[in-house]
């Protein structure tokens, strides 16, 4: 999603405001007082257009009232910005936070078109777009967003910034989205503060799952690696979620292990039980750790939990 889009719908929006503001002073300068709460009364000017991930216009007529995401991230950053109420459908792995999982449910990965039609929404969310799924809502009378795919998410944190911004003003909820990254922001900054005299973080590998896929410092999630200032053995891979042999892995040799599918069975245990891992730093230092594949691999609000974990683990002295 293009940042320079959502960055100038927002500027537009405030500019809006602002001029209300300065024409209800008398046409002068917006006051002091007025200033702060600038966003608490936007409105968003409908009909809004966004240019979603694959590049279709996609137009917004009026505030959604009946939103069916079928994005597990996405899903969260409305609920988190005040837009759960507008939710009438998820898809079936949007398990957070709690309420979501009260709204009807969908199959993301296997959409079926008749089914998303019968919850009669007005916004449809689309993590990928296995097809032509996108135009054949939009047919239907669907306003359909492609906001990601299985091969194209935020690469940083400050993409998932922009992608709140989106959604806040996809939504009208510009101030809460603001108001989310900013505290997001804080404390991204906080974990920077933390180590900004560290020159070098040690090796890691972060398992995705037990075949040895990993993502490398060119994905959303080697991009939490980043700001940790971390050596990822899976750089210069070339893609994102690259496949490494158990070769490269014990030749790299990673002081840390962080394991993304935990819930798939695989634990320090297996991991030491696996052969010619015994001589990796790692496994010899007792580093591996596993990590809830939820807030490491979703590009919304809880990645900063993630990033403030994986701190800990990577940095147990500086973070307690």
């Amino acid at each position: 999603m293009s940042s320079l889009i959502q960055r100038g719908l927002l500027l537009a929006l405030v500019l809006v405001l602002a001029a209300a503001v300065a024409c209800e002073d008398g046409g002068g300068e917006p006051t002091p007082e007025a200033s702060p709460n600038i966003l608490a009364a936007v409105q968003v000017p409908y009909p809004l257009t966004i240019v979603d991930t694959v590049g279709r216009e996609v137009t917004i007529e009026a505030q959604p009232q009946r939103i069916a995401s079928l994005s597990p991230a996405a899903t969260e950053v409305l609920f988190a910005i005040g837009a759960g109420d507008q939710v009438i459908a998820v898809d079936k792995f949007s398990n957070y936070p709690e309420e979501a999982t009260t709204r009807q449910q969908l199959d993301a990965f296997e959409p079926n078109l008749e089914a998303i039609a019968g919850v009669e929404s007005d916004l449809v969310l689309l993590f990928y777009d296995p097809g032509e799924l996108a135009d054949s809502l939009e047919r239907l009378g669907m306003t359909t967003a492609v906001l990601g795919s299985i091969e194209e998410t935020p690469e940083s944190v400050e993409a998932v910034f922009d992608q709140i911004r989106l959604l806040g003003q996809m939504t009208d909820h510009v101030q809460e989205a603001e108001e989310l990254v900013a505290d997001m922001q804080d404390r991204v900054d906080a974990v920077e503060e933390a180590l900004a005299d560290v020159e070098q973080g040690p090796r890691i590998f972060h398992e995705v799952d037990a075949t040895l896929y990993t993502a490398a410092p060119d994905s959303f999630v080697g991009g939490l690696y980043k700001i940790l200032k971390a050596q990822n053995i899976a750089a210069g891979a070339g893609q994102p979620f690259p496949q490494l042999t158990q070769e490269v892995i014990i030749e790299r040799d990673p002081e840390v292990i962080i394991l993304a599918d935990g819930g798939y069975g695989e634990s320090p245990d297996t991991v030491r039980a696996r052969a010619g891992w015994g001589n990796i730093s790692a496994v010899g230092n007792d580093r591996i750790v596993v990590i809830d594949p939820d807030i490491v691999s979703r590009p919304g609000p809880r990645c900063v939990d993630a990033l403030e974990a994986l701190a800990a683990y990577l940095y147990p002295e500086r973070f307690e």
